[in-house]
């Protein structure tokens, strides 16, 4: 076992909060000051009702949507993208509602990294298929 990940345990959430504005000045707030520590050899699940903010901790805790506030250390280090070696399989294919068509195509490109010009212009193409 990596002596980091025994120190500090594989996942780490600290006060995540996640809230959205979407056409009004209201703040939808779906998760607020979440913590978590999930060790290697741990088997975790996440019980709660539909739209009750399970599968937006799972996106954050993989680095496919950045928290509004807080943050998500793997393997001893903060997570500022996707995951290493983490992967994620959707129950439906889904898009994000409060997103429009051109940001939802955008995501996993600016999860990438990839530039706000170039994920404009690939995600404009795709759309245009």
């Amino acid at each position: 076992m990596d002596a980091q990940v025994a120190a500090t345990g594989l996942v780490e959430v600290r006060n995540i909060r996640q809230s959205y504005h979407k056409d009004t000045n209201v703040e939808l707030v779906v998760l607020d000051d979440v913590n978590l520590d999930i060790r290697r050899g741990e088997m975790v699940a996440l019980l709660g009702r539909s739209g009750s903010g399970k599968s937006t901790l799972l996106r954050i805790v993989s680095g496919l949507l950045p928290p509004t506030q807080g943050e998500v250390w793997w393997r001893g280090a903060k997570l500022s993208g996707p995951a290493d070696g983490v992967a994620m399989v959707f129950q439906s294919f889904a898009l994000f509602p409060w997103l429009t068509v051109q940001e939802n195509v955008e995501l996993g490109l600016e999860a990438q990294g990839v530039p706000r010009a170039e994920r404009e212009s690939r995600a404009e193409a795709a759309i245009d298929l």
